[in-house]
């Protein structure tokens, strides 16, 4: 019978890793950690399971790290995981069978890393975030899950390493040695994404470092580029340079969908709508980068003012949510129907529109915009009563500063100015620092 073990590079993962270390403890052979200076209870818990341990000093290099610690371990198969992973009870008891039925051509295994958020709507690579139904745990929290493929299960073999500075993978590696790399359903979890969101961010300056150094050492690698425009773009608000990487990206690989989705993004963000729709218009019509394309075509024709056409492009989009057999969060369903349900009014389907806005709103309580739509609907079709009702329920369940501004002018505006004092104090009381509610609320008492 053929053995496993477990390989892992380390650093300050004591918070994690007994998690992930018992959840291959049925498993795996061999335990071998490359701990690159951990300062917690890592080492600790690490000799508790019977690791071998290797400390080795930390070069910028995740590669080279993974190799140190593959470089110890001397079973048939290595199976690669983070401190913030566990592998799933299915991946378990699945991968011993899986090894055995392998044919000597296949060198390694792509297993899906489902990606836990703490938001409806989230996603990793193209993939819109799933409802999260999920058992464990560790995952009650997460409202839905996203998942990657990465070569995480491979033959213990002198040609296969890692390579890459950052975002390192073995599977060139085993195509290069003359090996199969396939897919399988035996999955990793990753709780990473649910830390706090300063922890996470805290981590972007040096992953940015680090991606820098790659794209000059290996250039030709399209995929550093889209991340290194995914860091400039969300964790350092540099669009420019963020739409030069994710431009290069492109001319390197022409299918580089991420890449082509931030273009669109970046466009859409500086008001170039056209060149937006040129970028978006290279994804494909099908699955989630379907509904992704939809929904941002009908959001820039929006802003063009070709209501109609932008009309279509939500009507596909929620079309193609409907007959997938995927559970998306309500969250999507709602974004989609609400913008739907907007345009439908400022075009005159008043029925139609509004009954699709209540819907969104309903089925996602905690979606802002899309309780702000239905508010900026009646206001559109100057039923302020209707409006102003909408606001102050929807505080029922979003303590918004900017919804108690909202509800308290519109109140003042239908000359309820008693109930729009209570309101008033009610959003000073949860926002007390508000100047703008401090002055509406000094307007009122004047009246």
């Amino acid at each position: 019978m053929a053995t496993i073990g477990l390989s892992m590079i380390v650093k300050n993962g004591g918070e994690d890793l007994r998690y992930c270390l018992e959840s291959v403890r049925s498993l795996v052979h061999q335990i071998v950690i490359a701990d690159t200076g951990s300062t917690d209870n890592t080492v600790e818990i690490a000799t508790e399971f019977g690791a071998t341990i290797t400390r080795i000093p930390w070069a910028d290099h995740y590669a080279e790290a993974r190799n140190a610690a593959l470089e110890k371990v001397t079973t048939d198969w290595v199976l690669s995981l983070d401190a913030d992973e566990e592998l799933s009870i299915e991946a378990a008891r699945g991968i011993p069978q899986l090894i055995e039925q392998s044919g000597a051509d296949i060198g390694g295994y792509r297993l899906p890393i489902r990606n836990y958020f703490a938001d409806s709507l989230a996603g990793v690579s193209g993939m819109l975030s799933r409802v999260n139904n999920d058992s464990n745990p560790r995952a009650k929290n997460a409202k839905s899950y996203a998942e990657h493929m990465l070569g995480r299960l491979f033959r213990r073999e002198p040609r296969v390493k890692f390579s890459g500075r950052i975002h390192e993978s073995v599977e060139l590696q085993i195509l290069a040695a003359g090996y199969k790399c396939v897919d399988s359903n035996l999955r990793i979890l990753h709780f990473g994404t649910l830390a706090g969101q300063e922890s996470y961010r805290g981590k972007q300056a040096y992953y940015r470092k680090l991606l820098w150094m790659a794209v000059k050492e290996t250039p030709h690698y399209p995929h550093l580029w889209v991340q290194l425009a995914l860091e400039e773009a969300k964790y350092f608000e540099n669009p420019d340079v963020a739409l030069r990487c994710a431009e290069e990206a492109v001319t390197i690989n022409a299918n580089e969908y991420e890449a082509w989705s931030m273009i669109g993004a970046i466009h859409q963000g500086q008001k170039r709508y056209e060149l937006a729709i040129k970028a978006l218009n290279h994804l494909p019509d099908s699955g989630d980068w379907g509904i992704t394309k939809m929904r941002s075509l009908g959001d820039l024709l929006y802003q063009l003012g070709r209501l109609h056409e932008a009309r279509t492009m939500y009507l596909l989009a929620q079309e193609r949510v409907e007959i997938s057999s995927c559970a998306y969060p309500d969250a999507l369903k709602a974004s989609v129907e609400s913008r739907l349900g907007y345009i439908e009014v400022q075009l005159g389907l008043c029925t139609a529109g509004f009954r699709k806005l209540h819907h969104a709103a309903d089925i996602s309580r905690d979606g802002m915009e899309n309780h702000e739509r239905l508010v900026n609907a009646y206001v559109l079709r100057e039923d302020n009563r209707s409006a102003a009702d909408v606001a102050e329920s929807t505080l029922q369940y979003i303590a918004n500063e900017k919804l108690f501004r909202r509800a308290v002018a519109l109140r003042a505006r239908l000359n309820e100015y008693d109930r729009a004092a209570a309101l008033a104090d009610a959003g000073l009381q949860m926002f007390p620092e508000s100047i703008e509610l401090q002055k509406m609320k000094m307007e009122i008492r004047t009246r």
